[in-house]
């Protein structure tokens, strides 16, 4: 397998991946099992070691140069990152990074930074274990449709099933504080901008997008003063337009920012596609490999690249 993914990244001139995560944890947690898988320390720790046996980590650094210069590394590289600003990346993640000596960024949400207010995808899973729990008929799937204009909505549904959101950030505090996030930077991590308060950016205006990129990213700047300003898109930037990549390139809000369509490229040259291994439930060598696979058709038929 070593060789065909060797073969493969030669192949098809795709010479740095971007795995990128939210949680790694072996605890219970309530506020994302009814959203995605959680990945536990041993499938990190396997899904790892996959990668260091076909990849050579690459840091931010030489990713920028790459790009200024047009040039791609020797070998099949990859990079790491981590979105959400959860409290295991400095407990539970960095650690392990650290003890392998890998890069790797991590995106924070600024308006959720000290456990002040949760994500509303985390309260509706929230509200989700609460009726499961008390036996109660309802649709998930309805619950799971609500979207970030739904936030009202949600904190009256909370009210009405007693349901205490700011207990549960006083008790678990689910997501890193400042001084955690400026201890990871101290390690030699890449913090990034993930918005303010995880808003689906094709669901708000160009001016609320802006908004949210600019005010996230000059906050972790003027809190850690940081050499490159990164952004990842929450949940996609499926659906953003070219307006708005314009905007944050050109007036240098953004230096660098990040999808989530997998192995891709993308027509702006200093938007990077990630590989979102929360979808990897069981091999990661097949997973990585159908995707590239995936990558190789779709350059064939024209598809292979990202326009906004």
């Amino acid at each position: 397998m070593n060789k065909v993914l060797f073969h493969i990244s030669d192949l098809i001139g795709k010479k740095i991946i971007f795995p990128f995560y939210h949680l790694v944890s072996d605890e219970e947690c309530p506020h994302i099992r009814h959203l995605y898988p959680v990945k536990t320390i041993q499938k990190f720790e396997e899904e790892l070691d996959f990668f260091q046996r076909n990849y050579q980590s690459i840091d931010l650094e030489e990713i920028l140069q790459h790009l200024q210069n047009n040039t791609a590394p020797k070998k099949p590289s990859f990079f790491l990152s981590f979105d959400d600003g959860l409290k295991e990346c400095h407990s539970v993640i960095a650690p392990i990074l650290k003890k392998r000596n890998l890069s790797a960024a991590f995106f924070i949400n600024t308006g959720f930074v000290d456990n002040q207010a949760l994500f509303f995808r985390y309260k509706i899973s929230l509200l989700i274990d609460h009726l499961e729990k008390s036996n109660v008929n309802f649709s998930k799937q309805d619950w799971l449709e609500m979207t970030h204009a739904d936030t009202e909505k949600i904190n009256l549904f909370a009210k009405d099933l007693q349901v205490d959101f700011k207990q549960f950030l006083k008790e678990q505090q689910p997501y890193m504080n400042w001084s955690e996030i400026e201890d990871l930077k101290n390690q030699g991590f890449h913090i990034g901008a993930h918005s303010i308060d995880h808003p689906l950016y094709a669901n708000i205006s160009l001016e609320e997008q802006i908004r949210q990129t600019q005010e996230s990213m000059e906050e972790i700047q003027s809190r850690l003063i940081l050499n490159s300003r990164i952004f990842s898109f929450p949940f996609t930037d499926d659906g953003v337009s070219t307006e708005l990549f314009k905007e944050i390139f050109e007036q240098k809000i953004v230096d660098l920012s990040f999808g989530t369509a997998g192995i891709k490229d993308d027509e702006f040259q200093n938007n990077l596609q990630r590989l979102p291994m929360d979808n990897c439930l069981n091999s990661v060598e097949s997973f990585v490999f159908k995707n590239q696979m995936m990558y190789v058709l779709k350059k064939i038929i024209g598809k292979h690249q990202v326009q906004h």
